[in-house]
C-alpha cells in the first residue's frame, strides 16, 4: 500500500513538473515575440507585442468556424494534434524527474508520435474547407518534410555511428545518446556533421517572419477561424517547437560532464535537481538565441544564393554532407576495429 501511494505521489510530482516545463516553453516564445514585436514596431509594422496574450484570450471567444468545414474534424483534432504530443515529451529525459514512459525514448516512436501529431494538426485545418485554409495546410506539410527530413537522417547516421562503435543496447535510445560520444573531439567527423545536422534543424523549425514565432496562425489567417480550436493549434506550434528544440539540445548536451558533476552528491534528488535545471537552462537559452541564430544565418544564405528554391536546395545539400560526415566517422571507427 505504502509503495503504490510512493508511485502515485512520485509520478503526481511527474506531471507537475512537465506542467513546468511547458510553462518554460511558453516563457521562451513570450520572450522571443515580444522582442521581435518590438524591433518590427520601430520599423512601422502593427503587431501585437504579445502574441501569447491573444492566443490565451481566443480561448474564452465562441467557437467560429467556415460554413464549408467538417464540424467535428476542425473542432477535436487540433486538441488530439497537441495530446499526440505528450507521449513524446513523457520520453526526453529530464521532462519530469521520474519517467511517465521510457526517458530511454525510442526515437522511431517520437518520430511516429510527431508524424501523428503533425497529421492531425494538418487535417485540422484542411477540414475548415476554405482556400485560405488549403493554402495554410500546403504550407504545414511543406515545413513538416523540410523540418522531418533532417531529423531523420541526423538520428539514423548517428545511430549507425553507435552501433560502429559497438555500444550496447538499442542505438536508436535516448540513453545512448547522452553518452554523447558523437560529440567528441577524437570524433571531428562526427562532432562536425552533428553542429552541422543542429543547424539544419534549427533552421528548419516553423516560423513567422511577421513577430509570431513559433505559432501556427498569424493573427490575418483564416479570421473565420476562431475560438478554442485555433488557441489549440497556436499552443500546439509552440509546444511542438519546443520539444524539437529539447530534443536536438539532447544531442549535443554535456551529459558527461554533468555525470561527473553529480559524482559528489550523496542524495540522487539533488543530482536530478541539477541536471533539470542545467538541461532546461539549455533549451531555454537555445531556444531565445540558437533557433533565432540559425533562421537569421539560413535567411542570409538563401539570399546569397540566387536560384530557385534556394532553401530547399540547402538543407539537401546540408543534410547530405552532415551525414556523410558522421556515417564516415562510423565507418572509420568500425575499420580500425576491424584492424585490430
Amino acid at each position: 500500500m505504502n509503495n503504490t501511494m510512493f508511485n502515485i505521489l512520485g509520478y503526481f510530482s511527474s506531471w507537475v513538473m512537465m506542467l513546468v516545463t511547458l510553462m518554460v516553453a511558453l516563457f521562451a516564445e513570450g520572450i522571443h515575440t515580444y522582442v521581435s514585436g518590438r524591433s518590427l514596431s520601430r520599423r512601422g509594422m502593427i503587431v501585437s507585442l504579445l502574441p501569447l496574450r491573444d492566443i490565451f484570450r481566443s480561448m474564452t471567444v465562441p467557437i467560429s468556424i467556415p460554413e464549408a468545414s467538417m464540424i467535428r474534424f476542425s473542432i477535436y483534432l487540433p486538441c488530439f494534434a497537441l495530446a499526440a504530443l505528450i507521449p513524446i515529451a513523457a520520453s526526453i529525459p529530464f521532462f519530469s524527474f521520474l519517467p511517465i514512459m521510457d526517458n530511454g525514448g525510442d526515437l522511431i516512436q517520437i518520430l511516429q508520435f510527431a508524424a501523428l501529431s503533425e497529421t492531425l494538426a494538418i487535417l485540422a485545418i484542411f477540414s475548415l474547407g476554405t482556400i485560405d485554409a488549403r493554402i495554410t495546410a500546403e504550407r504545414m506539410v511543406r515545413e513538416f518534410v523540410k523540418l522531418i527530413v533532417p531529423m531523420i537522417a541526423a538520428f539514423i547516421s548517428i545511430a549507425f555511428y553507435y552501433s560502429a562503435n559497438g555500444i550496447q543496447g538499442d542505438p536508436f535510445s535516448l540513453n545512448v545518446f547522452t553518452m554523447a560520444l558523437h560529440m567528441s573531439s577524437s570524433a571531428p567527423f562526427s562532432h562536425a556533421g552533428t553542429l552541422i545536422f543542429i543547424f539544419v534543424i534549427f533552421s528548419q523549425i516553423p516560423h513567422s517572419d511577421a513577430g509570431f514565432g513559433c505559432s501556427l496562425l498569424e493573427n490575418c489567417e483564416i479570421p473565420d477561424f476562431n475560438g478554442a480550436p485555433r488557441s489549440m493549434l497556436q499552443l500546439w506550434s509552440i509546444f511542438r517547437a519546443f520539444l524539437v528544440v529539447a530534443l536536438i539540445t539532447h544531442i549535443f548536451f554535456p551529459w558527461g560532464y554533468f555525470k561527473g558533476l553529480n559524482a559528489g552528491f550523496s542524495i540522487s534528488w539533488w543530482a536530478q535537481a541539477v541536471n533539470f535545471a542545467a538541461f532546461w537552462s539549455t533549451v531555454l537559452v537555445m531556444r531565445l538565441f540558437g533557433v533565432t541564430l540559425c533562421w537569421k544565418v539560413m535567411a542570409l544564405l538563401e539570399k546569397m544564393i540566387k536560384i530557385k528554391n534556394s532553401r530547399a536546395w540547402l538543407c539537401i545539400i546540408l543534410t547530405t554532407a552532415a551525414t556523410l560526415l558522421v556515417v564516415y566517422e562510423g565507418i572509420k571507427i568500425s575499420m580500425e576495429v576491424a584492424a585490430f
